[in-house]
């Protein structure tokens, strides 16, 4: 990440990134653990400045922070860069703050955002409350300010699991576009990425209450059991499935049973920031069952593959075509 780029951690923050440069942030921040390390240290500041709404607070909080990176002596320039931009954000999120409680009366504070990297493992967000949430390939998850007060709402594009610390009181409620999960004391994974037109909810114990577009009756998951929603016909599917091995993602595994080839290389697309290009119906539709390791590259996936199915692949940059 160049300097002059700088800016996108912040604007990536206030979630004012453009096309273009949200695709530009998530290519940097998998580039490197300390990208992503650099990235939560500053969200970290930004958070408190903003919710503190004090300028003040924000000044010094960036003050220690680069007198420790100065110590340290990496990319202290970088920091500098960044800190100016965050000066720059935070003082508009605290004018902002202030023309709110003249209009409205209150102030309204930024959500806290998280986004899930490339990792061998997945990124993990431990909640007030204590509950755990893994977050997966380019995965955004968050929550507002007032969570945790009278219920516990939060939002995901991409895919998590979720052990919710259970609170009769305080429904915990996952909201996707299209659908709803409800749960207390529960483990279970959802996989609802934006531009994909199925949603799984996997249950792993516990129960959940599902609420979608069509039907309008709630439905009720049981353990091992597993709801796959499709938006474009609005239709509902529950099949019963060993649901620790749609869970293996969290350590690196994706293990899958039976599925078409098109639907296992769409899973891995995410994973691993590429496309696949498959030149053959025949193939798309071959059924696969296998486990594969998020350490293995695109090479080893298609060695893999070949050894159960016979094809012919070419490998570029973040593309891979498949041929009979």
């Amino acid at each position: 990440m160049k300097e002059d780029n700088s800016s996108l951690i912040i604007k990536y923050i206030q979630n004012t990134l453009s096309e273009e440069e949200t695709d530009a942030f998530f290519l940097w921040i998998n580039a490197d653990k300390k990208n992503k390390k650099l990235f939560f240290e500053v969200k970290a500041i930004y958070d408190a400045s903003v919710s503190a709404g004090k300028s003040r607070n924000m000044e010094k909080s960036w003050q220690r922070l680069l007198e420790k990176k100065q110590k340290q002596g990496n990319n202290y320039g970088l920091w500098k860069k960044i800190a100016s931009y965050a000066a720059v954000a935070v003082f508009a999120a605290c004018i902002t703050s202030i023309v709110f409680v003249t209009r409205r009366d209150k102030i309204e504070i930024a959500s806290t955002r998280y986004i899930g990297g490339d990792g061998l493992e997945a990124d993990m967000v431990i909640l007030q409350d204590g509950t755990r949430v893994s977050l997966g390939s380019k995965t955004t998850f968050y929550y507002e300010p007032d969570y945790g007060q009278s219920q516990r709402n939060v939002y995901l594009a991409g895919e998590a699991y979720f052990e919710v610390k259970s609170q009769k009181d305080k429904p915990f409620i996952v909201h996707i576009n299209g659908m709803k999960v409800e749960a207390l004391g529960t483990a279970f994974n959802v996989m609802a990425y934006p531009g994909d037109s199925l949603f799984t909810t996997t249950l792993l114990n516990g129960s959940v209450r599902l609420t979608t577009e069509h039907p309008a009756q709630p439905v009720v998951l049981k353990s091992d059991q597993q709801l796959i929603y499709n938006r474009n016909n609005q239709t509902t599917q529950i099949q019963n499935v060993v649901a620790k091995d749609y869970i293996a993602w969290i350590t690196g595994y994706y293990y899958f049973d039976e599925q078409s080839l098109e639907s296992i290389l769409h899973r891995l697309s995410y994973v691993y920031g590429i496309t696949f290009d498959i030149r053959s119906e025949k193939l798309k539709n071959t059924e696969f069952t296998g486990t594969f390791y998020r350490g293995q590259s695109a090479r080893d996936l298609m060695e893999i593959i070949n050894l159960s199915v016979p094809i012919q692949y070419k490998v570029d940059d973040h593309h891979v075509t498949i041929y009979k």
